[in-house]
């Protein structure tokens, strides 16, 4: 039985998996304090994030090129299934006694290719894997560490979370010069002398939509992150993909098809890096097919909401009402259109970073040199293809940044024809209001003249009533000689009773009417004192 040899740092790394990246072979480049915080941080969004689904979803597709050319494509459900896969279970030789190396039994060499696809459900279901089966996979290839804050795009507990639209990033690392002895491991077809990437792209799909009107489509912003790592003595490359929807997954079966032999792609690490560039290609174009449709849907979408409220004139004539529920779909557009912007300019920022990386790449000494003229012509054709892409996005950006403006001067017009609506309204009310206040004065004016009334006609009133009774008497009595009938005016009027009369009812009315007056002075008195009062308290 054959042995063979595996650095021990990089096999005390894959068995201590569960607390990456702090045992990462190549620690020494990072610092630990470093990879502390990444170990942190991935444990405190693994928690306030809905970062990976249960483990009875557990779902992982791959797809291995083999040096001959053969396709392997299958389903990883369980991590048991992974494990078996990877083959990272080493088993120590009996006759091992190396100190720096350890003497296994038997190794997976890596295949020319693997892609492996971290899928999700939906844009922004969680990740369908566990975060030790991740774990597995990154120790395994001692991938970048930086390539985790980058899946925190997936899995918010808000599904309304934008973070997966406003986030963008690039990372690279390139070992051409200095590599560490542990990464240089021959049984696994690994020679330490590589470069990672990882980045995103954002593509956008159309989710649902109503042919009877534009306004009911709804699109739904995709964002895929991609990490790639490429042996330039081995040829062998690695593709781990944040899949969202498998859409990515679908992309890479089109281009390379498991009945096909795929040995002229992938046969020589010339060949295996030309085929990487293509694949980035095919990303690029993934990411930018389908922007164009969504923003003329949200043109469309702004120019029907808005497109009667253009003209004041012909509103007014064809009695067009304005209400909120158009400005909201208007504003609502103005923040999808703000996210598409942002979205495209990520997408032009990291093709452009792209085809900055590769220009470089091939440029430096270390490039192995009988491939550099070949691989710097497949770049200079890689960046030509780029070129093309930016562009047709830039031209989208440039229909989004209108849209916009659009979208904000349609969105200030019916703020305008709202006011105005509003203020025709409160004019309406305001006169309604003064002729209610005028109905109110004159039934004040009403009630002021039957107050004076009453108050003249009381005091007689009362005067009359008291002189009406029998307390008082003008009549002589029989008995009475007293009295004379002269005291009468042809026996019909009592001079003496009408005397008496205004005599008694002449200073009661005055008195009644001073009374009033004071009263309603020390009442008025009382409500300024008030007023005052309250006036001074709003003040302090």
């Amino acid at each position: 039985m054959s042995a063979h040899i595996i650095p021990r740092p990089y096999l005390k790394s894959c068995q201590q998996h569960g607390i990456y990246p702090v045992k990462a072979v190549e620690r020494p480049r990072y610092g630990l304090p470093l990879l502390q915080l990444y170990q942190q941080r991935f444990s405190s969004r693994q928690r306030e994030l809905n970062l990976f689904a249960p483990e009875a979803q557990f779902f992982v597709p791959y797809w291995d090129v083999s040096q001959a050319g053969k396709v392997d494509q299958k389903n990883l459900k369980t991590e048991q299934q992974l494990g078996d896969w990877l083959g990272d279970c080493f088993q120590l030789d009996p006759r091992d006694t190396g100190k720096d190396a350890a003497m296994v039994v038997e190794v997976k060499p890596d295949p020319q290719c693997r892609y492996i696809f971290l899928t999700t459900a939906s844009s922004v279901a969680p990740l369908e894997i566990t975060p030790a089966a991740l774990k597995r996979i990154l120790a395994y290839y001692q991938v970048m560490p930086c390539f985790l804050d980058f899946l925190y795009t997936f899995g918010p507990k808000n599904a309304e979370e934008r973070e997966s639209t406003r986030f963008s990033g690039f990372r690279t690392e390139k070992t051409f010069r200095n590599t560490m002895p542990s990464m240089d491991i021959p049984a696994l077809r690994r020679s330490g002398k590589r470069y990672q990437l990882c980045y995103t792209l954002k593509s956008i799909a159309l989710k649902s939509e109503d042919d009877s009107s534009p306004i009911n489509k709804t699109w739904r912003v995709r964002s895929a992150v991609f990490y790639h790592q490429f042996d330039i003595q081995y040829g062998t490359q690695l593709w781990i993909i944040g899949d969202p929807l498998q859409g990515i997954h679908d992309l890479v079966q089109e281009h390379i098809h498991e009945k096909k032999d795929q040995s002229a792609r992938f046969g020589t690490p010339s060949q295996a890096f030309n085929t990487s560039l293509e694949m980035i290609v095919h990303y690029c174009r993934w990411a930018s097919e389908e922007w164009r449709w969504h923003v003329q849907s949200s043109e469309e979408i702004v120019e029907k909401i808005t497109q009667q409220y253009v003209n004041i004139q012909a509103s007014a004539e064809n009695g067009v009402r304005w209400d909120r529920d158009g400005l909201i779909i208007v504003q609502d557009r103005e923040q999808y259109l703000t996210d598409t912007i942002t979205c495209l300019e990520s997408n032009i920022a990291v093709m452009k970073r792209l085809g900055t990386f590769y220009t470089a790449l091939v440029e430096d000494p270390a490039w192995p040199q009988a491939d550099a003229a070949a691989a710097k012509w497949s770049v200079k054709e890689f960046v030509s293809q780029l070129d093309e892409y930016i562009y047709d996005i830039s031209m989208q950006l440039k229909r989004a940044n209108l849209a916009l403006q659009i979208a904000k001067d349609r969105k200030e017009i019916l703020v305008q024809h709202l006011s105005a609506q509003n203020a025709a309204k409160q004019e309406a009310y305001t006169h309604i209001m003064w002729r209610q206040q005028r109905r109110t004065g004159l039934d004040a004016v009403v009630m002021k003249v039957i107050t004076v009334v009453t108050l003249i006609y009381l005091p007689m009133t009362f005067v009359s009533t008291f002189f009406g009774t029998d307390v008082v008497k003008y009549q002589p009595d029989s008995d009475d000689t007293s009295t004379s009938s002269s005291s009468y005016d042809n026996g019909r009027v009592s001079k003496t009773a009408l005397w008496q009369f205004f005599a008694v009812s002449v200073p009661l009315m005055v008195a009644t009417f001073l009374v009033a007056v004071g009263w309603y002075r020390w009442e008025k008195n009382r409500i300024n004192k008030k007023d005052q009062a309250d006036s001074k308290k709003l003040e302090a």
